[in-house]
């Protein structure tokens, strides 16, 4: 070999022999079509000669020879790993891994930030990786990954969800904004106001709490909406006085926003969140850690505002 071989390329080599069906092989790796093909690229790179084949009529994968030589070897490699993580996952020593923690800004900036520092401080060896999305709608997680979702697949048998909580949306503006615009006592009030949508959190220009008289006047552009990408520049505009936004009570007051709610009798969507993880993973002590901790965070974020969530979480016994 050229170059010195890991045990990820055992466990993809391995992967690739198991599930030769692409579709198959991106769901068990977690990876992208794009970075399925780097990582080929990579091992072959490393072997020094090709060891796959990819059939792209079949979509298929599949090990050459040469590849079909390794593979026992592989198997052996990823055993004896897989060994000595159990061991090591339900030992008394201090928890190691990587995790990484996957949701929007409200989400993280809201309930998980404010205590991550301290996670860090009494986990030195669990290394975690942040991944904030404008869109809660999101298929490429990976094995390791605690992602919040809108979502249940029921016929999914790879994940496990747990509920988080629902936040109810209501419309807020500045005073500011209703200084300068007029006051909003009506629905019927709001066809002359500027309304805040972000992107990729409402489809169509559709904004949430907003009742479907008002949705269609949005959608044929009887409404002046803004599309935002991002949480943190939709708070932003909206505080400097820019239109109206839709929002949960919960992250309005826990950012701390110098808004006040409009049409308070509108109550708009209930938007359950849960919390994606894969299987395999809760069953390891440090999946069970970090669960523990995402949900600590959130009860500590409610008591803040002295509200209850509206699921209750039983900790894992670790």
């Amino acid at each position: 070999m050229r170059e010195e071989f890991h045990y990820p390329d055992a466990k993809f080599i391995c992967a690739v022999k198991e599930n030769q069906e692409i579709k198959d092989l991106v769901r068990v790796l977690g990876l992208g079509i794009n970075s399925l093909n780097m990582y080929i690229k990579r091992i072959e790179d490393r072997i020094g000669k090709p060891i796959f084949v990819k059939n792209k009529k079949n979509k298929t994968i599949e090990l050459n020879e040469e590849g079909l030589v390794l593979y026992p070897i592989c198997k052996q490699m990823v055993s004896l790993m897989t060994a000595i993580d159990e061991v090591s996952s339900n030992s008394n020593d201090i928890l190691n891994g990587e995790v990484v923690l996957t949701g929007s800004q409200t989400i993280l900036q809201n309930f998980c930030l404010p205590y991550f520092v301290n996670f860090v401080d009494l986990n030195p060896r669990i290394n975690v990786s942040i991944r904030q999305l404008d869109s809660m709608f999101y298929e490429d997680q990976k094995a390791n990954e605690f992602c919040f979702a809108f979502e249940i697949n029921p016929d999914e048998d790879t994940y496990q969800y747990f509920p988080y909580h629902d936040f109810v949306q209501m419309l807020w503006a500045s005073k500011a904004y209703l200084e300068k615009h007029g006051e909003i006592n009506t629905i019927e009030d709001l066809y002359r106001h500027n309304l805040l949508s972000q992107k990729g959190f409402c489809n169509d220009n559709k904004v949430r709490g907003i009742p479907p008289k008002v949705r269609s006047s949005i959608e044929y552009n009887e409404i002046k909406t803004f599309e935002i990408a991002g949480g943190s520049s939709i708070d932003y505009l909206c505080e400097q006085g820019l239109g109206i936004m839709s929002s949960s009570f919960e992250t309005i007051k826990l950012s701390n926003l110098n808004v006040e709610r409009v049409l308070p009798e509108l109550t708009g969507e209930v938007i359950s969140i849960h919390l994606k993880v894969h299987k395999k993973f809760i069953n390891k002590r440090i999946g069970k850690k970090f669960v523990n901790w995402i949900f600590e965070c959130r009860d500590k974020s409610f008591k803040k505002l002295n509200l209850k969530p509206s699921y209750e979480f039983k900790p894992f016994e670790i």
